[in-house]
């Protein structure tokens, strides 16, 4: 799958890639990954939060040499903790994880609000901006290769938009066909912010919809495949999960094979109720 260019960047972003969340175990990482590299899928999802990042570090030399890449080849995506926040933590903390990797290809704000922090408390504001603020010297210091948020509402990264002396590369936030936030897709492309989705599947909730399985068995591709092609043609570099080495060749072989059409994404359409299976961003202040 080919890759899109990212705005005012020498940088290129692949369009899918492998989310790591709840991933801890080394061999179920590693198999993951090998199964990821060998398909050429070469973007990998972390996050501070999900203590993982050394584990997926510590897989990566052996994999590189099996696969015959160079750290150049690979997109890696972390985020800072909501436990982070503020200028100082999240300089220290980003380059604690810049350094399992050698650099971070992006990182990103994990959550709009702080850590113990209420969710209407002001601080939340004060605390996303100096965090930003760190992004962006870290960007330009040359420890991440590109910045951006995840879980922002419009609300945040409007607010963001406006005190920002770097604009986000990337928006990371839940997307899927129960809920596709298009206020915030709209507000990432008239900035040519790229979006990322997660959870496309609904933590698999939306494998088993009669109207996915029936568009499914009209083009002859598992449910999963087409979850995934929905967010693509949306526009959205997607990041699905898993645990299981056979799931990610079920997901990503062939995925090219197909387009979904007019009437299945009419029928796909159906399904938007606002229903968010993860994080709620919308009472961070």
């Amino acid at each position: 799958l080919c890759s899109v260019e990212m705005p005012s960047l020498e940088l290129q972003i692949p369009k899918i890639g492998v989310g790591t969340d709840k991933l801890k175990e080394k061999e179920s990482i590693c198999s993951v990954l090998d199964e990821a590299f060998k398909l050429g899928i070469y973007l990998i999802d972390t996050a501070q939060c999900y203590k993982n990042e050394k584990t997926i570090s510590d897989c990566l030399p052996n994999l590189m040499t099996k696969h015959k890449l160079a750290r150049e080849d690979l997109f890696i995506v972390s985020k800072i903790s909501p436990a982070n926040q503020g200028f100082d933590k999240a300089i220290v903390s980003t380059e604690t994880s810049a350094d399992y990797f050698q650099y971070l290809d992006a990182m990103l704000i994990h959550w709009p609000g702080s850590a113990k922090t209420n969710p209407s408390d002001e601080k939340n504001m004060t605390q996303r901006f100096e965090t930003w603020k760190a992004l962006e010297d870290l960007y330009q210091k040359g420890k991440v290769k590109s910045i951006g948020v995840s879980n922002y509402t419009v609300k945040h990264l409007a607010e963001l938009l406006d005190h920002c002396t770097i604009k986000p590369h990337v928006v990371q936030n839940e997307f899927h066909p129960r809920f596709s936030d298009r206020k915030v897709l709209e507000l990432c492309n008239q900035h040519a912010i790229k979006f990322m989705a997660y959870s496309p599947f609904g933590r698999g909730d939306l494998i088993d919809n009669p109207v996915i399985a029936t568009i499914a068995k009209k083009h002859t591709v598992p449910p999963s495949q087409v979850l995934l092609k929905w967010s693509l043609q949306n526009g959205c570099i997607v990041i699905p999960k898993t645990s299981q080495r056979s799931r990610v060749k079920e997901n990503f072989l062939d995925l090219d094979t197909f387009e979904l059409d007019g009437e299945d994404l009419s029928q796909i359409s159906t399904l938007q109720d606002n229903h968010k299976y993860c994080w709620d961003p919308e009472t961070i202040s």
